[in-house]
């Protein structure tokens, strides 16, 4: 199953060989003087400019071009002919990005059991505790695990049970930023709200105190944290005085049908740090960036509230550098009943994951041709003969509505 929205006006797709879009602008635009300034203005903060990174913005500024390969469909009715150019899959890249969460999204319903109820838990730190954190380079992947046990253990404590072959089923991610890029690193959880015996298949509903779980996830923290050495003990003495009624822990049930409750999970987890359709303008000369936040939800009627900021363009830049994904770091984990052969499930995308994300936004089937309707047969083209390939096909074929279309029939 693919998780897509239940909006009902659908755009027209139109297949893009160039890839081009205003994030992507900003590095290709500005990426020779970042990388010159960045050791004088940013390497304080953000750390050194690791050639790792510097890997991920290569990859992210060559994703798209079609000189490095790419995936040709040709109707063998009419000759219509698209190209898909291969992806960079940097983590840094926003249109990769969401092609992995696609793929994530479709195996989302081997996963779940959507016969259980689920609830969305966000774990969050006090602003007091993220500075320091910031200034000590804290390790954000590391809150995943405590967030996790402190959810099923008070899920057990709230049904006075004990013993460890009762489980729930979790996913957790951590986000590292707030909406406005903002240093926050807080953990989404998707549980459930029963608890099942492995060994019998009983299933039990306990009783979760909200306000038990804000002092559960507060003790754990602090332990990472004074393990970790972030914390001194006089540090985590004045935080527990000043916050005694635990840190927040913000719960949201995810009600509906199967389709709805892997579609809010979707959402709630596999949501990107940043996404293109959020920038609003960018200013080449002025050197600005600005894009829409979301600065609330109203927690009765879950009305969103959004902001507008503006950033100069390279303080844009860092702080995606510093927010991107570490190479080979599993960002979503799974716990409990969902933790089962989750990476066997995972790896059975294969790459019918970017056709069937293209028909489910759009109703259309990208791989059918649009002029007479054949299915399009696919063949790879690669780097070594990508620029031949290309001259050849325009020299037959005419570029209308992003296909290519053979002359003799005309547009």
């Amino acid at each position: 199953m693919y998780i897509t929205s239940v909006n009902p006006v659908r755009k027209a797709y139109t297949p893009d060989y160039r890839r081009n879009s205003l994030y992507k602008g900003i590095w290709s635009r500005h990426w020779p003087v970042f990388r010159a300034l960045y050791g004088s203005r940013f390497a304080r903060r953000f750390g050194g400019l690791k050639e790792e990174k510097i890997s991920e913005v290569k990859k992210l500024l060559d994703c798209g071009d079609f000189k490095n390969g790419y995936r040709k469909h040709t109707c063998d009715n009419c000759g219509t002919v698209f190209i898909v150019p291969f992806t960079c899959k940097s983590r840094l890249c926003l249109s990769c990005y969401r092609k992995r969460l696609y793929g994530w999204s479709i195996q989302l319903s081997q996963i779940m059991i959507t016969t259980l109820n689920h609830s969305h838990v966000t774990f969050t730190l006090p602003g007091s505790v993220t500075k320091i954190l910031f200034n000590n380079g804290f390790d954000a992947e590391s809150l995943i695990k405590p967030a996790a046990e402190a959810y099923w253990n008070e899920a057990k404590k709230g049904a006075k049970l004990t013993g460890r072959e009762w489980s729930c089923g979790t996913m957790a991610t951590v986000h590292k930023c707030g909406n406005s890029l903002n240093y926050n690193p807080h953990v989404h959880l998707i549980g459930t709200r029963e608890l099942v015996n492995a060994e019998t298949g009983e299933i039990i509903t306990p009783f979760m105190s909200y306000k038990n779980m804000g002092y559960a996830w507060m003790n754990a923290a602090c332990a990472l944290l004074k393990k970790q050495g972030m914390l001194t003990d006089d540090e985590l003495s004045r935080v527990k005085r000043k916050y005694q009624n635990g840190f927040h822990v913000y719960f949201q049930p995810i009600t509906g049908g199967n389709n709805d409750i892997l579609f809010r999970t979707a959402e709630y987890l596999a949501d990107g740090y940043f996404h293109n359709s959020r920038i609003r303008e960018v200013n080449h000369e002025k050197r600005t960036v600005t894009f829409r936040y979301k600065k609330w939800v109203e927690r009765n009627t879950r009305e969103k509230m959004y902001g507008v900021m503006t950033l100069d363009i390279h303080e844009f830049m860092a702080r995606m550098l510093f927010y991107f994904p570490e190479k080979h770091t599993k960002m979503l984990r799974y716990y409990g009943i969902y933790a089962h052969k989750a990476g066997e499930k995972m790896k059975s995308i294969s790459r019918k994951t970017w056709a069937a994300a293209i028909e489910h936004s759009f109703a259309q089937n990208p791989e059918i041709c649009p002029t007479c309707g054949s299915a399009m047969s696919v063949g790879l083209i690669f780097s070594d003969r990508a620029e031949a390939e290309m001259k050849r096909l325009w020299a037959t074929h005419l570029l209308y509505n992003r296909y290519f279309r053979p002359k003799e029939n005309g547009p």
